[in-house]
């Protein structure tokens, strides 16, 4: 049941894309991001081994605008890790990797509201489970989609 219900998402997300004519990376976040949220929700963990591939996936569909898409995964990928550094329990290291790689896609004036959303749809998860430990992966995935997507 749960292959269906991956697979569905997954053919509904680049249904989406390729319908808006979505760049790349799109595709890109849509596999990956099945995966991890599945993987994030399930376990509290987002694994080196597809987290790295992604970043540098979406580092390279971004060759066109290389030194945007570097600063902007530095800053956003920064940015996360000043809330690790100042609350530990807050966010993982998983999350700081994640962070940095999906920052890529995402032009600099996006930074904020994709954190902004990214913590909306953690909030809108933990109240959902009613529990205050929530992964933040899910989070990241979608906000990263929709802005870099619609």
């Amino acid at each position: 049941m749960t292959t269906v219900l991956l697979a569905f998402a997954l053919g509904s997300l680049w249904t989406v894309a390729a319908v808006l004519d979505a760049p790349p990376s799109s595709y890109l976040l849509a596999w990956f991001g099945i995966v991890l949220v599945s993987i994030d929700l399930r376990h509290h963990r987002l694994p080196d081994v597809l987290t790295l591939p992604l970043a540098a996936g979406l580092l390279l569909l971004e060759f066109q605008r290389l030194g945007e898409a570097a600063l902007s995964a530095l800053l956003f990928g920064g940015a996360h890790l000043a809330v690790r550094r100042w609350r530990p329990a807050v966010m993982g290291g998983g999350d700081v990797k994640l962070a940095a790689g999906l920052g890529a896609p995402l032009p600099l004036p996006l930074l904020l509201p994709a954190a902004i959303l990214s913590s909306a749809v953690t909030l809108v998860l933990a109240l959902a489970k009613r529990t205050r430990r929530v992964p933040h992966g899910p989070g990241l995935l979608a906000a990263t989609w929709a802005l870099t997507t619609l």
